[in-house]
């Protein structure tokens, strides 16, 4: 965006209630992620939406007072204890804004588990055990920089610095010939992924990668939030909806007991003039003929209330179904602006309000796939990534969305298996995609060497020799399948 890292948006406190504003699912969403601390440049990577997109909305909830633009504050330096040396407390609470989850603290809850091992005998005092057991609790949660606890703009000194302040602390090392107990596997997996973040950070064209996997993984989470958002929405919608066809049309009566007491008896008296034009009318009797009482001929105070509650259902069916074609516009809007997440979110929405539309149906699934292979083509970027990092259950994850958007796509599915097999999860479903992509490709012998690799993990022998010897057929000078087959 052209100067979009000088502006940052922030809300306006006194504008915080955005009820009865003209405001599309996709302007709520962008409201929702605005905090005064992410700049304009960041919001298209942090919601997955298009530049412009996002510059539309900002400056929509700009005109309507929600937002103003501002200097983004920079966070404060943490307090550096005695003797010069930050603890792991400070120097983790230096994550940036940037960065989706802050570094842990050794104030954070602890599972039932984890308390009971802050009372393990072993040679450490409880403020380090409780740091050591909250930090690792959280590894697969934190990204490099919040780990370490720096900003995203860190320099190579700050992150060396950072990293040998956590090495100083959590190196098993340093422990020596003490008893450890369960903390020496937890010391041990905090250094290795304290390292990991170092290495990465520390070397530039690794950082590239990793900073660009990061947007990525932002990016599908925006996107899977806006699409999430979508069903209060709809609750929105339909509360304002009932809400002025109320203001114009009485109230449908509740439900009444067979025997009313007196009380009861009395407002639906009072009603029924209402409805009768001032003649009074009750249920449990029909008064005679040519009584000022009497309610017009064929009529009954049942009768009336029925037809006020038909006609209060009809006045909110038809306001729900204009609705409904408002975002049926907003939505083929958004799909000629290539936001199929926004249009995908506004056809759902539109199906929720509307009374059964086979057509309507038929156009939301339509555009629902066109946003799926949006989003799988985000989680193919994040799964080369974790695949070549040897992240196997993130990889698992993200290949399974892969799959989604792509039902017919054998390598997604392929890939898929495979990393479930290396993460040792779920062999059934490795088995179950691995099976898939061989169908989807009968004649690719590696596809064959991954199902017989899952069924191998899962010991069925048997089904893994066939596939091996399926695989084999397919590529007769393969010298890794003529040797599996030999070993098996």
């Amino acid at each position: 965006m052209a100067n979009a890292q000088m502006r940052t948006p922030r809300p306006v406190p006194d504008r915080i209630h955005v009820a009865g504003l003209s405001l599309s699912s996709t302007d709520g969403f962008v409201l929702s992620r605005i905090d005064g601390s992410v700049g304009e440049d960041q919001l298209a990577v942090t919601t997955g939406l298009p530049e412009e997109t996002v510059r539309a909305s900002l400056t929509k909830l700009e005109t309507l007072g929600l937002i103003a633009f501002g200097e983004a504050p920079r966070p404060a330096a943490p307090p550096t204890p005695p003797g010069g040396t930050p603890s792991v407390q400070a120097s983790a609470s230096q994550a940036s804004a940037s960065a989706p989850q802050a570094a842990a603290t050794t104030d954070a809850p602890l599972a039932t588990a984890d308390e009971a091992a802050l009372a393990e005998d072993v040679d450490l005092d409880a403020e380090l055990r409780r740091q050591v057991i909250t930090m690792h609790g959280r590894l697969d949660r934190l990204d490099h920089y919040a780990l370490i606890g720096v900003e995203r703009t860190a320099d190579k000194k700050a992150i060396k610095r950072a990293y040998y302040d956590l090495a100083g602390r959590f190196h098993p090392d340093r422990y020596f010939r003490k008893r450890l107990g369960s903390f020496k596997v937890r010391l041990e997996g905090i250094f290795t992924r304290v390292t990991l973040a170092h290495d990465t950070l520390a070397d530039a064209e690794k950082r590239a990668e990793y900073d660009a996997y990061l947007d990525e993984r932002r990016r599908a989470r925006g996107l899977e939030e806006l699409m999430a958002d979508a069903l209060e929405e709809v609750r929105r919608v339909e509360a304002n909806v009932e809400r002025k066809v109320r203001e114009q049309e009485p109230s449908p009566p509740p439900p009444v007991a067979p025997t009313p007491d007196i009380a009861v008896a009395a407002r639906r008296d009072a009603l029924a003039r209402r409805l009768l034009g001032g003649r009074a009318a009750t249920v449990s009797h029909t008064p005679p003929a040519g009584s000022a009482s009497a309610p017009p001929p064929g009529q009954t105070t049942g009768d009336a209330m029925a037809a006020l509650r038909r006609r209060y259902e009809e006045r909110v069916t038809l306001a729900k179904s204009v609705e409904a074609r408002r975002y049926v516009t907003n939505g083929e809007a958004a799909l000629a602006a290539n936001d199929p997440i926004a249009a995908a979110n506004a056809f759902r929405i539109a199906l929720k309000l509307s009374p059964p539309d086979p057509e309507l149906e038929r156009r939301a699934k339509e555009v629902q796939t066109k946003a799926d292979v949006l989003l799988s083509e985000t989680y193919a970027r994040q799964a080369g990534y974790e695949e070549k990092n040897e992240q196997w259950d993130q990889a698992a994850r993200s290949w399974s969305r892969v799959c989604k958007g792509r039902p017919g796509d054998a390598r997604c599915h392929e890939r898929a298996a495979n990393a479930l097999a290396k993460s040792g999860r779920d062999l059934h479903e490795a088995s179950r995609l691995a099976k898939r992509a061989c169908e989807l490709d009968a004649n690719n012998a590696a596809f064959r060497v991954t199902l017989a690799r899952v069924y191998e993990a899962a010991g069925l022998g048997l089904n893994a020799r066939r596939e091996l010897e399926r695989a084999a057929q397919l590529a007769p000078q393969d010298d890794t399948i003529r040797l599996m087959l030999k070993n098996g």
